[in-house]
């Protein structure tokens, strides 16, 4: 898989409003910038083993069963649907966007969130599946360090636009959109994993 599609997947992944961006956001807004950020190094710095596990799990795992990439490609496809399926679902619910209390260590408190999440080593597996596994070592250091990058960068944003209270209610106003988006974006993905399959069994 082309590394811009993996890192154009992760950013729309990036614009959910999950538990990453709402205690960034959080932060932003019940503290300041700089706790923010240190939310932002706890969270990049789990994603970052999540993507270390992925890729290094999925290696072996390839090399030794080669069908574990069908089935893994067929999971995380299912996995992505069933985000876009939420998303869709809740386009007609009304927002609940609470400030929670901040606390003291914001750096520990991003990397808990982050690595609390297990479906975070679920999702990097999934949108690896059609990673090409020939690539040095060197290059898929690469990757990861684009993907920490990408995530640090955005994260950093959210908590610089969300110091300021207008952002919020900028955000909340179109969230509806980007959550519809997201869900095209997903089934769009899923559709490109299941061609890729297909031309596997195809080919073979």
């Amino acid at each position: 898989m082309d590394f811009l599609l993996i890192l154009l997947i992760h950013f729309f992944a990036l614009l959910l409003p999950g538990p990453d961006f709402f205690i960034v956001s959080s932060y932003a807004l019940k503290a300041d910038f700089q706790k923010a950020a240190l939310v932002v190094f706890g969270v990049s710095l789990a994603i970052f083993i999540w993507i270390v596990l992925s890729l290094s799990g999925l290696k072996i795992a390839f090399d030794v069963f080669p069908l574990a990439k069908v089935l893994l490609t067929i999971l995380g496809a299912s996995y992505l649907l069933y985000l876009a399926f939420l998303l869709l679902k809740n386009l007609n619910q009304k927002e609940n966007f609470e400030i929670l209390n901040y606390t003291a260590k914001p750096f520990l408190k991003g990397f808990i969130t982050n690595i609390s999440n297990v479906k975070a080593l679920f999702y990097f597996s999934s949108i690896f599946a059609s990673l090409n596994f020939a690539y040095d070592l060197f290059t898929l250091g690469f990757l990861i360090f684009l993907l920490v990058a990408e995530s640090f960068l955005y994260f950093l944003l959210i908590a610089l636009l969300f110091s300021s209270a207008n952002i919020k209610n900028l955000y909340l106003k179109h969230s509806k959109k980007i959550d519809f988006v997201c869900a095209l974006v997903f089934i769009g993905f899923v559709v490109y994993l299941f061609s890729n399959l297909y031309k596997e069994f195809a080919d073979g």
